[in-house]
């Protein structure tokens, strides 16, 4: 009835508010209308619009917390990801850093091996044994005696330092001293020689690498006085300056082109191992520390050019 009323007199206006609960009538030219109806259809569109809103709303949180799962996984999967390959790159480098190590590790070992059979060199030995029982069959026992006793004492220290890293200067210089008693005990009159050693140094507490100088030694006698005409000399000095250790071998030989000329015509075949030895050790030890060590030869020669020796300095950090 109140919507017939409302279809036949639309001039007529109702009045009505939501938001009370109890029924309102208005009467407007004489006809008496009932807004209820009206009230509980806009209710309910209101209630469907609240509903259908918050369905929404609803679907929106929920596709947002879709997409911030998402996000979220997506994030841990890039996480474990990064992670594993940092993993897997840090394994990597240890076993290629484990492998240069071991490599290192046996070409020091080979290197030190080679140097220890060019030290221990066969012909030396057999001479040096050679001098000494010459001397004992000369009825001279005691000089035999001393020079067996260098005999020994030098073996053992090349020994020794075939197996070690670093030794104290003294002991190197002792090895030195032994060396050369013994190589002028083949050559009595071939050369004389001298070792100094600055007195700042502390040759007992003071490390340097084994079996470093020893070869220079050797080629300044085999290939520089043992050669020349007359006597020669050779020198080893032991310096300290600033915070480097200098070691000199020098000696008035007949030179480095003059030798090599000599060698060629001698032993066509020769080919020197103890310097290149050296130097390939040298490069293994440069590996592991940042101060390096350097090797200088320098060819001696007069105003006129003419060869007066060979001196080689060796200069280590300490």
């Amino acid at each position: 009835m109140c919507s017939d009323v409302g279809k036949r007199k639309k001039e007529r206006k109702f009045f009505f508010s939501s938001r009370r609960r109890h029924t309102r009538y208005i009467s407007v030219t004489g006809v008496q209308t009932c807004a209820l109806p009206i009230y509980t259809e806009m209710k309910e569109i209101a209630a469907r619009y609240e509903t259908e809103e918050k369905d929404r709303q609803i679907e929106l949180l929920s596709k947002e917390n879709e997409l911030r799962n998402l996000q979220v996984r997506q994030s841990r999967f890039f996480l474990f990801g990064m992670i594993g390959l940092a993993v897997f790159i840090i394994v990597f480098a240890m076993f290629i850093v484990r492998q240069n190590r071991m490599k290192s590790q046996q070409q020091n070992v080979l290197i030190r091996q080679k140097l220890l059979r060019s030290q221990m060199n066969p012909h030396f030995i057999f001479n040096s044994l050679a001098s000494i029982q010459n001397t004992i069959i000369s009825n001279n026992p005691e000089k035999a005696t001393r020079y067996l006793a260098r005999f020994s004492k030098l073996v053992r220290n090349i020994l020794d330092s075939s197996v070690a890293e670093l030794i104290p200067l003294e002991e190197e210089i002792s090895t030195i001293e032994n060396y050369l008693e013994l190589q002028k005990f083949r050559f009595p009159d071939k050369f004389d020689f001298k070792i100094e050693t600055d007195p700042e140094l502390d040759t007992d507490s003071l490390l340097i690498p084994a079996m470093l100088v020893q070869p220079f030694i050797e080629n300044s006698i085999e290939h520089g006085v043992k050669h020349k005409e007359g006597k020669g000399n050779i020198r080893v000095r032991f310096k300290k300056k600033d915070d480097l250790l200098v070691i000199e071998v020098e000696d008035d030989g007949i030179g480095r082109e003059k030798a090599q000329v000599l060698l060629m015509e001698q032993e066509k075949d020769h080919k020197s191992l103890s310097t290149g030895i050296i130097l390939e050790r040298l490069k293994m030890l440069n590996r592991k520390q940042k101060r390096k060590i350097t090797i200088e030869i320098t060819d001696l020669v007069d105003s006129n050019g003419n060869p007066l020796g060979t001196l080689v300095r060796t200069t280590i950090p300490v």
